[in-house]
């Protein structure tokens, strides 16, 4: 029973995943992809995000762990171009004449040379590509955090800019309608000056704000379609069909 439970042991000290990350896969295999939670309760959101991490950053990111893979391979093999083979053959070692006196001993040699500190040196430079390794694929993971976070936020940014256009435009048209109003009323003689010009003046802000709020949801747009690569009203189109 105590060898048993000492395999067992070791087999999980080997390897956690074997303890954890099934689990983990299983409870998010719909929303963990490349290793980040992505959104489910939003569409529009989850698609963003996979399309943001199609583009240049993260792949420079699955590259840059590509580049480490290689790397640890070479490391793995790399103390083969050390080692050096050698031998000493010729005709008169493979098939010497019958009437030869003068044989010289060994008729052919090999050999070989291992520098000793191959044994040393070659698990370290493993070792450290292995660690490597690991840099890059945290890195990997991180830049796509990174990109998640940041399409998600110029998203809430142009909902939030959407949103707050919506309202404006509603304030904006019921000060269009008061001004049309003062204006007529001024012509009538009905209320003064001062009244005509704070109507005006009135109308002017609010409508300043409207061009200010649709600037910002037109740079918010601008953004995010600069992360994923492709126009903001496909992946509307296509989430709503």
């Amino acid at each position: 029973m105590k060898i048993v439970l000492r395999l067992f042991i070791l087999i999980i000290g080997l390897n956690p995943i074997l303890l954890f990350g099934q689990q983990n896969t299983q409870q998010g295999s719909n929303n963990i992809i490349y290793g980040i939670y992505i959104p489910e309760d939003d569409p529009v959101a989850k698609q963003l995000v996979l399309l943001a991490l199609e583009n240049a950053d993260a792949k420079s990111a699955e590259l840059q762990v590509e580049a480490a893979n290689e790397q640890l391979k070479l490391a793995k093999t790399d103390w083969w171009n050390n080692v050096a083979l050698s031998g000493n053959i010729n005709e008169y070692s493979i098939s010497p004449p019958k009437n030869l006196t003068n044989i010289y001993y060994p008729r052919y040699n090999f050999g070989g040379t291992i520098p000793l500190g191959i044994f040393t040196t070659h698990a370290h430079k493993v070792r450290q590509a292995r660690k490597e390794l690991e840099i890059a694929q945290m890195a990997k993971l991180s830049k796509f955090e990174e990109i998640k976070t940041n399409v998600l936020s110029k998203y809430q940014d142009y909902l939030m800019y959407k949103q707050q256009l919506t309202i404006e435009t509603s304030v904006v048209e019921n000060l269009y309608n008061t001004y049309l109003q003062a204006e007529q009323k001024f012509r009538n003689g009905q209320i003064s000056v001062d009244e005509y010009n704070n109507a005006l003046q009135s109308y002017n802000e609010e409508l300043s704000k409207k061009i200010s709020l649709q600037r910002d949801l037109n740079v918010s747009k601008l953004e995010i379609e600069r992360l994923i690569g492709v126009p903001l009203e496909n992946v509307l189109r296509a989430v709503n069909k």
